[in-house]
Order: C-alpha cells, then sequence, then structure tokens
C-alpha cells in the first residue's frame, strides 16, 4: 500500500510531506532498519510479527519448494507498507532485493489500535487488503494469463505503484529486478522472460533494460494486459 495520502498522524506529517519519514520514526516503538541485498527479513517457520514503513529499496515474499523453485509472491516497494505475520508455520521468506531501509513497528495488527493513532492503523489494515488483492492478482496471472499478456499486466502493476499516482502512469521507472527474480513473479523461465521482453519491445509496448521500464505504448499495453488498476491503492 502507498502512503503517501493514506498515513496521517493525526494532524502531523504525512508520506507527502518532507517531513513523514520523521514522524514515523518517533511512532512508539519504531525502530529504523537497514537489509543488505539478498539479506533474510523474515523466513519460513519464524515467529514473528511486524510492520515495516519501507523507506528505500525492494523486498520480495517468496515461497520456495522442496525442489529448490521459487515463486515470488508479492513486492514490497519503497513508501508502502509490508505486513509480516509469521506464526512458525510454514510460509513465505521476506528477501531484500535491493539494500531496504525500513521502520518497523511492532506487531500483531490484531492490536495496532492500541498503540498507533486510528489514521497509522487504518493504513495497516488497508495494506493487509491490499496485499490479498494483489496476491489475487498474480495468481490469476500465472494461472489463466498468457506469458505476453502476464508480463505486461505485471508491468502495469509495478508503474502505478512506483509512480504512487491514482490516475496516471509513468513514461519509465526504475525496476531493479533481475530476468531470474522477473521470471519467479511470473511463473515463467527466465529464457521465456527474454523472449516476452524481445516480444513487447518490437511491438514498441514496452522495454525494460538496465533497471528501467519504458512504457512506450500504454493504450496499447493496457489492452494487451486487459489491465484494470481499481485493486491498487494510489
Amino acid at each position: 500500500m502507498n502512503l503517501s495520502k493514506q498515513v496521517g498522524l493525526v494532524k502531523g506529517p504525512t508520506l507527502g510531506d518532507a517531513s513523514w519519514e520523521r514522524g514515523i520514526s518517533v511512532l512508539p516503538g519504531a525502530v529504523r532498519r537497514t537489509y543488505a541485498a539478498n539479506a533474510t527479513i523474515a523466513g519460513e517457520y519464524h515467529t514473528k510479527s511486524s510492520i515495516l514503513i519501507m523507506i528505500a529499496g525492494w523486498a520480495a515474499f517468496a515461497k520456495t519448494l522442496p525442489n529448490g523453485s521459487r515463486l515470488i509472491v508479492d513486492f514490497a516497494l519503497p513508501r508502502e507498507i509490508a505486513v509480516i505475520e509469521f506464526a512458525g508455520k510454514a510460509g513465505d521468506t521476506v528477501t531484500a532485493l535491493s539494500d531496504v531501509i525500513a521502520i518497523e513497528l511492532a506487531g500483531p495488527v490484531r492490536t495496532c489500535s492500541a498503540r498507533y493513532p486510528q489514521s497509522i492503523c487504518e493504513a495497516i489494515l488497508r495494506a493487509e487488503a491490499d496485499r490479498y488483492s494483489r496476491v489475487a492478482e498474480h495468481l490469476a496471472s500465472v494461472s489463466r494469463r498468457g506469458a505476453v499478456e502476464r508480463t505486461a499486466h505485471f508491468l502495469l502493476e509495478l508503474a502505478c505503484r512506483s509512480h504512487r499516482s491514482a490516475t496516471s502512469y509513468p513514461a519509465r521507472f526504475e525496476c531493479p529486478l533481475t530476468q531470474g527474480e522477473l521470471a519467479d513473479a511470473l511463473g515463467l523461465s527466465a529464457v521465456h522472460v527474454s523472449r516476452v521482453l524481445k516480444t513487447l519491445r518490437q511491438t514498441a509496448l514496452a522495454s525494460f533494460r538496465y533497471g528501467v521500464v519504458e512504457l512506450h505504448d500504454l493504450p496499447g499495453l493496457i489492452k494487451t494486459a486487459g489491465f484494470d488498476r481499481s485493486y491498487i491503492s494510489s
């Protein structure tokens, strides 16, 4: 969930203000965390309940299968809330994909109202709901959308989330994902992803090179993906 409009500190700073980071940092129990790229933030079978306010960097929620293959089910981007509710049972592994800076608030979510302002609690609950919506879309992609369609859909989702606008899309945005990570998110092989990206590039719809995604033909990309952005918070 994007925080620019959703989080207010009860007549205090929001993430749309220059003082947003300081405002979050002074909440009760807030701790500033840094994770190097590839570090495990939370792992399977861990017992951990926390709320990460992402300041910088990208993180992935992934499921690793016994054969070593991996499916990335969701990402956490800067200025979003990442809710980690692990009860010591098999679940996701949360990994920093790039260097991550986050402010950690104590969980669990169900007790937040006793510690944080109402606006913060509402934003955290909305973040949980948003994640369920994204995971449902990702499940639809890997099970029913074709490779080109799901890749276009995924790039448009990342564009919306990184741009933090309810109505517009960026012409380009930075994306630190490797081709392997993109494959894990799309349920495709890295070779297949390479072919799909080539198709998108040759049809002048979009390109992904050197950590930057460019949307060349936005209407065409939206039509190809059958994209409806209503599941993404601004």
